[in-house]
């Protein structure tokens, strides 16, 4: 591959195995066999050895799927070759299941610099995470929380699901004071999809309505600021201003490194997708599937439509100095228009222009209307 310029300063690899697969989702999954991951990362590494990636990534995400599924062995391997592009590493994360993690693997990432654990709660209910098809309890949460601190690791991040069938208001405010109790640096919570080809679609189950999803919302809001969180991102509360690095990167429409079956990457000016088909992608030919080539116009609305996400905002004189022209003069009628129903706000000062929380749940339309 030829060398780029520009690099990106982050890398996302994906590790497509778990030990089993849940009704609702649609992320590039396959299910874990321990000669299927071998071949897998064999070409996993020759991909991420066909980028001219720095030497020093300020961040790295292992997501899935779920690598923690992967043996010691597997692990190993794909964290040495990544050694070499960690070293001045500010957030390196990993995604873990709990029922999969254990003090050998959590030692070994320490070994390769790894500083976040991400993990899957989705619920704390063992009916509703037995009846979503989760292998864990929500004591096997709370024992993999234990090992994860007392191995070291001071930033952890809990994720979990709205909207998942049968959980009424009062089990979602028993979960949000359970993922609570954890103390947890960073809460995420993300509204269920139904999509095609997914148990769920097949059993005819439908996401919430929009009213009744921001209910959840307003609760979920609610009772984590109370408790010291602060709502940074769409579906996303930190604590100690322990915010997703990495994340940041997409949000700030920055350029990232995508390598892994089904991932997505950001170079130079090109958006591109690698297949889902493992077969295809172990033959390490043609793997990439999508490209989009984004034109200046395009980039605009992704610059608008990604930071907007945060409560970073945009810097209008940095939006000027990147496109040459002024957001706030020449769409001055529609943003003091969002700004009268209290959906964005502008800080004159600074010249940054955020969204609310209200403007936050009802983003799409906020970005239709300036775009």
């Amino acid at each position: 591959m030829k060398k780029m310029n520009n690099l990106p300063k982050s890398l996302y690899i994906h590790i497509p195995f778990c030990s089993s697969m849940c009704d609702y989702c649609d992320f590039t999954k396959l299910q874990y066999f321990s000669f299927l991951a071998d071949s897998y990362i064999t070409s996993l590494i020759k991909e991420i050895k066909s980028y001219d990636i720095p030497k020093d990534l300020k961040t790295i995400y292992i997501g899935g799927g779920t690598p923690s599924v992967l043996s010691l062995e597997q692990l190993e391997r794909i964290l040495s070759t990544v050694d070499e592009y960690s070293k001045k590493v500010e957030e390196f994360t990993i995604e873990v299941n709990p029922e999969s993690i254990d003090i050998d693997k959590l030692k070994l990432f320490k070994k390769h610099r790894v500083n976040r654990i991400s993990m899957g709660v989705e619920s704390t209910n063992d009916q509703i995470l037995n009846s979503i098809n989760r292998k864990h309890t929500f004591d096997d949460v709370k024992k993999a929380v234990f090992l994860i601190r007392n191995e070291g690791f001071t930033n952890l991040s809990l994720d979990l699901i709205l909207g998942l069938p049968n959980v009424t208001d009062s089990l979602l405010e028993n979960d949000i004071k359970n993922i609570i109790s954890l103390n947890p640096d960073n809460v995420s919570c993300y509204s269920l999809t139904v999509h095609e080809n997914t148990k769920f679609y097949i059993k005819g189950i439908k996401a919430p309505e929009d009213d009744t999803l921001r209910n959840m919302y307003d609760l979920v809001h609610y009772h984590l600021s109370k408790n010291g969180y602060e709502h940074y991102e769409i579906s996303s509360w930190g604590k100690n201003k322990k915010y997703g690095k990495h994340n940041f990167t997409y949000w700030r429409n920055e350029r990232y490194f995508g390598v892994g079956l089904g991932a997505s990457g950001y170079v130079n000016n090109i958006r591109y997708k690698n297949t889902r088909n493992l077969n295809k992608y172990n033959k390490m030919e043609n793997i990439i599937d999508e490209k989009e080539v984004v034109a200046k116009k395009d980039e605009i609305i992704y610059e608008i439509m990604l930071r907007l996400r945060t409560f970073e905002g945009i810097d209008l004189a940095q939006f000027e100095q990147k496109f040459g022209f002024n957001l706030y003069q020449n769409k001055e009628k529609i943003i003091q228009k969002l700004i009268k129903n209290g959906l964005l706000l502008l800080d004159e000062e600074k010249k940054i222009l955020v969204a609310t929380y209200e403007g936050m749940m009802v983003l799409d339309q906020i970005i239709l209307d300036i775009i």
